[in-house]
């Protein structure tokens, strides 16, 4: 029977006593000079380097020659200031080349023909390095040495090829209105694209040129350049600018910090810190679960509380406790309670419209203003909302809507600041009149670019704004477009809950030394104890001990708790929400409790 399967052949034992790295270099040497490469690469290379003086000198006397024509302002219309550039420039290049000869006659007297042939060799050497340049830049491939990688400075070519390859514009006609020079931690340019093409229908490719780059799509940055429409401001940066955390520089300030400069919120991708100037219009910030959303919103509750002035109101719609570190400073602190926030926008409303009144019998600035504030004894009032859906959607968000479309559109010129959170891009969650007056918009990760554009505006994401393009991975990471200026990608502050507590330390014992820390009891609130922790309640209907102790706010225990309702009969008992039955109390007990009395 014939063995079918498969039998290695076995190497001639002469064969591991011959050398190959003798027979291998010379046979493919020989290969290489029959076809001719060698030969041909060294004449060619000869040539070149034969000619590279001929060719640079000439070519510098041509340039020469332009420039003293004044051939760069061939195109203007005005031919007197033509003229007086060229006679300028012809005798710059007069006495010039007379000095040097002269200089040259000179140290040839006095040394022999050694000087003369170095000041001919001065010249030729010049030119010789003008054509070595022109010769590198020419190359098809960019010439790179070892050990410089992507994170390079790149040649000019090779940005123009880049920008053609993204179809940026029309190959004829490209080119750089500026060198590219290294910043930072990138390199940055001016592209010139061909006339009639508006440099605007570029922003939103940066992925495009990226890729024809070679970098990452998050590395590259385009800027509008204000003072030309065909001109587009590039930078690359050598790494992913979005990747790194940056400490929020709010912690360790010791100091009271201007709350009408700006709030720092965060890098953008040239690593430029960007601020948010707050007091003159409203804020929306909005995106996805785990986004970041709450990492702007505490940065910003932060920079309040550090202003010492400012009077913060947090209207807590999740319940998650977001906002803990920031219960002691705030002047009302609450948690899923729409009829409070209800009262509380009547009551923001009334004092607008006293501020308002100030200011129009005191003549001048129809805006409030430091000046004012200390001039009329009120400070700015800020009211973040957190979760806005919950509150908009509840039996009372017709009410809270109208109200807040009031206060968004009139109140920053009074001081009446108002800042909406959510997660939730959806018309329910954002209704198209309360979108419309916030003109600051901070969009974090969106799900799709429908969700995008309900953050940032209708034809956002077409015109190269689309926060569904910023990748998971980038948590923090959102677009920012802050009134009077084109939209940004940024990357905001962080503070991890440590950080947290103690910039809330500091905020505390700064207001504390400036006698402007809240009052303890929020409003609308009564004497009678039942009141005090019915209103704790919001909507809910029923609370663990725990969880209401935490909305009643400093001061409050269980035991103090209590002791409250003991003269009422009221006491705690097994309470079961969500699955877990702990110690707790319902809001029916309380009613009876008020009702009985």
């Amino acid at each position: 029977m014939t063995d079918t399967s498969f039998q290695r052949p076995q190497t001639s034992p002469e064969f591991w006593q011959k050398s190959p790295r003798v027979r291998v270099p010379v046979r493919q040497i020989v290969h290489r000079v029959r076809q001719g490469h060698y030969p041909t690469r060294t004449v060619k290379f000869a040539y070149k380097t034969a000619t590279a003086p001929i060719d640079g000198t000439s070519l510098l006397a041509r340039k020469t020659w332009k420039w003293i024509r004044a051939d760069d302002y061939a195109g203007t219309d005005d031919l007197k200031f033509r003229e007086q550039v060229r006679t300028r420039r012809r005798r710059t290049a007069w006495w010039t080349g007379a000095g040097y000869l002269a200089s040259a006659v000179t140290s040839t007297g006095l040394y022999g023909g050694t000087a003369a042939a170095l000041a001919v060799g001065a010249v030729v050497g010049v030119g010789t390095a003008v054509e070595v340049r022109k010769r590198i830049v020419d190359r098809p491939v960019p010439l790179k040495f070892p050990g410089l990688g992507k994170s390079a400075t790149p040649a000019e070519n090779t940005v123009i090829r880049a920008a053609i390859d993204a179809k940026l514009g029309r190959a004829e006609g490209m080119k750089l209105a500026g060198p590219v020079l290294t910043e930072g931690a990138g390199w940055s340019t001016v592209l010139q694209l061909p006339p009639g093409q508006l440099a605007r229908r570029c922003l939103g490719m940066e992925g495009e040129f990226a890729s024809a780059l070679g970098v990452g799509e998050n590395q590259v940055v385009f800027q509008l350049v204000d003072a030309h429409a065909g001109r587009l401001a590039i930078f690359v940066a050598k790494a992913d600018p979005f990747l790194k955390l940056y400490p929020s520089p709010l912690i360790g300030r010791t100091e009271p910090m201007d709350f009408w400069a700006g709030i720092p919120a965060g890098i953008n991708g040239r690593g430029h810190e960007e601020r948010l100037r707050i007091v003159d219009a409203s804020l929306l910030v909005a995106g996805e679960p785990r986004a970041g959303k709450s990492a702007a919103v505490n940065g910003i509750i932060a920079a309040a509380g550090l202003a010492v002035t400012p009077k913060i109101h947090l209207w807590d719609g999740k319940g998650a406790g977001d906002h803990r570190p920031w219960r002691r400073i705030a002047h009302t602190a609450e948690k899923r309670n729409s009829a409070g926030l209800l009262a509380h926008l009547k009551r923001m409303q009334a004092q607008m419209e006293r501020v308002f009144d100030l200011l129009d019998d005191a003549g001048g600035s129809t805006k409030l203003t430091p000046e004012l504030c200390r001039r009329f004894g009120v400070d700015i009032e800020l009211t973040i909302v957190d979760e806005t859906r919950y509150y908009v959607t509840s039996p009372h968000g017709e009410e809270i809507v109208a109200l807040m479309v009031d206060i968004a559109s009139r109140g920053p010129a009074a001081g009446i600041l108002l800042i909406l959170a959510t997660q939730r891009m959806t018309t329910d969650a954002i209704p198209g009149p309360l979108k419309g007056v916030c003109s600051l918009r901070w969009g974090m990760r969106c799900p799709d670019t429908t969700a995008s554009n309900a953050v940032m505006g209708q034809g956002a994401a077409g015109a190269g704004y689309n926060c569904s393009e910023i990748p998971r991975s980038h948590r923090g990471v959102g677009i920012l477009d802050a009134d009077g200026s084109d939209p940004v990608k940024l990357r905001s502050y962080f503070l991890d809950d440590p950080d947290l507590v103690e910039v809330a330390e500091v905020a505390y014992m700064l207001r504390a030394a400036a006698g402007t820390l809240p009052e303890r009891v929020n409003h609308p609130l009564a004497d009678d104890p039942v009141e005090v922790i019915l209103s704790a309640f919001g909507e809910a209907d029923r609370l663990h001990t725990v969880d209401l102790v935490e909305a009643l706010g400093d001061g409050w225990t269980p035991a103090r708790v209590a002791e409250a309702l003991k003269p009422y009969g009221v006491s705690p008992g097994d309470v079961k929400i969500d699955g877990r039955n702990r110690n707790g109390y319902r809001r029916g007990d309380l009613m009876a409790a008020v009702n009985g009395s």
